[in-house]
């Protein structure tokens, strides 16, 4: 049953948004109608079809509510999971975004309910969540968004994503500090002063290799492509921030090459002055 549901202005300047099809968007907001009052519905394409596009006769329109639902997810805007064998979508930050009067009882858990239990698999995503149910494989993740936050971007919300913790007694990982150190360089090449990496910057590069399934190679590449970005340069200052804006930064960068690059040609990136040839090799590969 559908429900009435409210949206920000911000919803329409956020760039995370901007960023996907118009098909993927409009999936998006009527996915805030299909799902109950905690946020979460059963994550069968077939069943979303026809909430939110039921009057939609191009016979591609099933296949494209799949492909909507891998796109949200993979910009943290919901999260795909399954519990008991069912699989669920569902929208990030649900709580922050969406003042519900009266809201009816749960139907599903959400998937940071699940993450306090340690013996429960079932948070784990359905990897390919855009087939139907019986068909549902698991992936894992619980994803942080960028959907809608008052007076911040639709995107960065504070987020309740549950952190796992790095073993004990562990010494250093050389591809953790691999990144880390190279992203504490290339701030300091960038004129600023150059950052101490912390177990906190640790952890987050972890999470982004572990969790996100980001290599060393695509988190390095990242970091120079955002270093050589007029924008992005000032805001990609921490393990934190490169591993909420990944995904943006890697949708960014194949936007301008395909903008901008002629035949196919690498584009360059815009300010290169305090660059090494290798990183701008890894940021035009990016």
């Amino acid at each position: 049953m559908a429900r009435i549901r409210s949206i920000k202005p911000e919803f329409f300047t956020s760039l995370t948004i901007a960023d996907l099809p118009l098909s993927t968007r409009l999936t998006f907001i009527g996915l805030w109608t299909y799902v109950d009052d905690n946020g979460v519905g059963p994550a069968d394409p077939r069943l979303i079809r026809a909430a939110v596009w039921p009057l939609e006769e191009a016979p591609d329109i099933l296949q494209r509510t799949r492909e909507d639902l891998q796109r949200l997810h993979a910009a943290r805007l919901v999260s795909l999971y399954e519990h008991s064998g069912k699989p669920l979508v569902a929208v990030s930050n649900w709580s922050e975004h969406q003042k519900v009067s009266h809201p009816r009882k749960d139907r599903y858990p959400r998937p940071e309910d699940l993450s306090q239990a340690p013996d429960q698999d079932s948070c784990n995503p359905p990897e390919n969540s855009g087939e139907a149910p019986e068909d549902s494989q698991r992936t894992p993740e619980t994803l942080r968004p960028e959907q809608g936050a008052g007076s911040r971007e639709q995107g960065a919300g504070k987020g309740s994503e549950s952190k796992p913790a790095a073993p004990r007694n562990s010494g250093p990982r050389p591809d953790v500090e691999q990144v880390c150190e190279h992203l504490a360089a290339v701030i300091e090449k960038g004129g600023g002063k150059k950052p101490t990496v912390s177990d906190k910057w640790r952890n987050d590069i972890r999470l982004l290799l572990d969790r996100d399934e980001v290599t060393v190679d695509q988190a390095i590449a990242a970091i120079d492509w955002a270093h050589a970005d007029d924008f992005w340069q000032a805001h990609i200052l921490s393990p934190n921030k490169l591993r909420a804006k990944y995904e943006t930064l890697r949708r960014q960068a194949i936007s301008k090459q395909r903008k901008s690059a002629p035949a196919g040609l690498p584009t360059a990136p815009r300010d290169t002055s305090h660059m090494t040839e290798e990183e701008k090799q890894r940021a035009l590969q990016f």
